[in-house]
């Protein structure tokens, strides 16, 4: 880049070129993200319905100007940095000039890249962007080839592109009518100091962000200023909650000893073995060991379904099913992410905010105490079947070594038909499924099938090879109308095997969806039906009693009357109850009673709502006692946890 000779043009202003760059980067990263914030505002202009206009504006330019000033001011201290230097060291001026020009448009390329993932971020997870979003990294081939094959991504994409190209451009302008002109411009190096003090204060009190000094710097936790979910999140920046996300606080709100005793006594333990939560499970019936089908439901939120009171009925088959089954009405999933729901509903245990059970080096290398684990111990073959790629989210590793016999994953099926980056259709992995159980049941075995399906899942359509065409108008309609046609099909064949009469099924969701945004974290997203239908062997029955995803299994065993040692913290629903369900939503965690939602936020303020009804009022202050019980309950499972993970106490006992 070519340096204009300028010598009359720095002269003529009072503020050196390095603080007028300074200056006009800050203020038109202000513009960028005040351009992107109403940009979220329009795109969700539908959750604004009982908002006060001044709220609004309130969220857009007081808090929302905080955090862009704050991370204006972080992303500029660098070059601030670098620029100094250039100032103080004029031989040198040009070189540091130019790094410090390099990392602002980097920062600013990468903040459009956040702000670009932010929004479609928030429409799926109702949450500002978090590190949640780097969930997959330990396969960024199948995340690129997911994004970039998915229309709905490409406007966000290209809005990325478009505006990353105007804005370096723009920061290029700055910077040639300012610090990339050679300008003979002489100062005394007291005035240099007091510019260099001035200019770096400025830096320093934008990062700091609040003028209150009660609640300096600024924290997440400054924008719950309204009892609305969504102003609150408007006015926050996604480069601040992303980075913010990554302090997120260690699970410790008791100590480990007092969590234990408040899970025995929840759970009604009498220690026995090393395990402090494992207990001996029998039933004076005598079990016929069926045969268990497994369905884990692809984003099967209650709320889109016709029983729950969706105004369409996309599930027909589904909800005819729930007639004739026991089936829980009341069932929260343990998180928002399809590895959540494999690792609760398996192995009944919890996800703790964030973490990923069946990666992490913690726990990925125990064997756990689940459905798997306990039935291969009684004689069962095990099988899994996914849609796509056996290794995404280490399902090969971790159930391979949880006792499944056999994964089966996209290069299993002889015929794949129409396929998509998630792999096969459901068809496709149904058809499959019912020919293998076929093999297997000729061996003479039980067997335990556990399918992961996909077609609902976000942004998808339906094959147009399956014989099915769809009714509804919604794109996620369609595709709840066409795993409901799957499923009809599937029981339809299996209805007709010898097998069927003494095979358990049971179909939950692997997590919902969020379509609700009333509160930050979505019930839609963990509210799912839970399902156990076996003609033969369970009556029909409705369940309003809370549950959870880790209820399955214990569950499950009730209805086989198979005798086992429960060494997880879910309880059988039929016969126990649980006074509040929880689940994570990567950095906030919820509780749930019949009447009280509790959120609690990693960075932030707790609120207590009245859900029913979806009062967004905070009534914490005066239910403090039955929060801080909820809290209690769900710290102490999810500590246990922790410290069972760190002993090696998660599997069998014995094992």
């Amino acid at each position: 880049m070519k340096i204009k000779n300028d010598n009359n043009h720095d002269k003529k202003e009072f503020f050196p070129s390095h603080v007028r760059f300074l200056f006009y980067s800050f203020m038109s990263g202000m513009a960028l993200f005040m351009i992107f914030r109403l940009l979220l505002l329009f795109l969700n202009k539908g959750q604004t319905e009982g908002i006060s206009p001044s709220v609004i504006l309130y969220a857009l330019f007081n808090r929302g100007s905080l955090y862009d000033a704050a991370v204006n001011s972080y992303a500029l201290l660098l070059p601030f940095l670098f620029l100094t230097l250039g100032y103080f060291i004029p031989s040198a001026k040009r070189f540091f000039y130019y790094t410090a020009f390099v990392l602002a448009a980097a920062f600013y390329v990468s903040a459009i890249a956040l702000h670009s993932a932010d929004i479609p971020y928030f429409e799926y997870f109702n949450s500002r962007l978090t590190n949640g979003i780097l969930s997959w990294t330990e396969d960024i081939g199948l995340m690129i080839k997911s994004r970039f094959s998915t229309l709905t991504y490409y406007p966000f994409i290209g809005l990325f592109l478009v505006v990353s190209v105007l804005y370096v451009f723009l920061l290029k302008k700055i910077a040639g009518k300012n610090i990339f002109r050679n300008t003979a411009r002489i100062e005394p190096v007291y005035r240099k100091i007091i510019y260099t003090v001035i200019a770096g204060f400025l830096l320093f009190l934008g990062a700091r962000g609040e003028f209150r000094k009660d609640i300096m710097p600024l924290g997440v936790a400054n924008s719950f200023f309204s009892n609305f979910s969504f102003s609150n999140q408007l006015g926050l920046n996604p480069v601040y909650s992303f980075f913010s996300s990554f302090k997120d606080k260690k699970v410790a709100y008791l100590s480990d000893e007092e969590a234990v005793k408040n899970v025995q006594k929840n759970l009604n333990v009498n220690p026995k073995y090393e395990s402090p939560i494992a207990r001996d499970v029998k039933f004076d019936n005598p079990t016929t060991k069926p045969n268990v089908v497994i369905f884990l439901v692809e984003s099967l939120s209650a709320y889109r379904l016709k029983r729950y009171g969706y105004e369409f009925n996309t599930m027909p088959f589904l909800d005819s099913l729930m007639k004739v089954s026991a089936t829980f009405d009341n069932v929260y999933t343990d998180g928002m992410h399809t590895h959540n729901g494999l690792y609760s509903a398996l192995y009944g245990l919890p996800s703790v905010l964030k973490n990923k059970a069946m990666v992490s080096p913690l726990t990925a290398g125990q064997k756990h105490s689940g459905v798997s684990n306990v039935l291969h111990d009684n004689g069962y073959t095990c099988t899994f079947f996914c849609t796509g790629d056996r290794n995404f989210d280490n399902m090969n590793g971790f159930f391979s070594n949880n006792e499944f016999d056999e994964i089966v994953s996209y290069e299993n099926y002889p015929e794949k038909g129409e396929t998509m980056e998630w792999g096969v259709h459901d068809g496709v992995l149904f058809d499959y499924g019912l020919k293998k159980m076929d093999t297997l049941s000729s061996k003479g075995k039980p067997f335990l099938s556990v399918f992961l399906t996909v077609s609902t899942h976000e942004a998808l359509t339906p094959p147009k090879d399956a014989g099915f065409t769809p009714t509804a108008e919604n794109d996620y309609d369609k595709l709840f109308q066409y795993t409901d046609y799957e499923f009809k099909s599937f029981f339809s064949r299996a209805g007709k095997t010898k097998w069927f009469g003494n095979t358990v099924f049971v179909i939950i969701g692997d997590h919902g969806q969020n379509f609700d945004p009333t509160y930050e974290i979505s019930l839609s997203y963990h509210h799912v039906p839970m399902i156990f239908y076996s003609p033969a062997l369970i009556k029909p029955a409705a369940y309003e009693k809370i549950g959870l995803q880790i209820d399955l299994f214990p569950t499950l065993m009730g209805f086989m009357s198979l005798p086992y040692t429960n060494n997880t913290f879910g309880i059988d629903l039929v016969k126990e109850d649980r006074p509040f369900g929880f689940f994570s939503a990567d950095t906030k965690i919820g509780c749930i009673n019949n009447d009280f939602f509790l959120l609690i936020r990693s960075n932030g303020p707790e609120s207590l709502y009245k859900y029913r009804n979806k009062d967004v009022s905070n009534y914490i202050n005066d239910n403090r006692a039955l929060a801080d019980s909820m809290k209690t309950y769900v710290y102490s499972i999810l500590q246990t946890y922790s410290y069972m993970a760190v002993h090696k106490l998660l599997p069998l006992p014995g094992k």
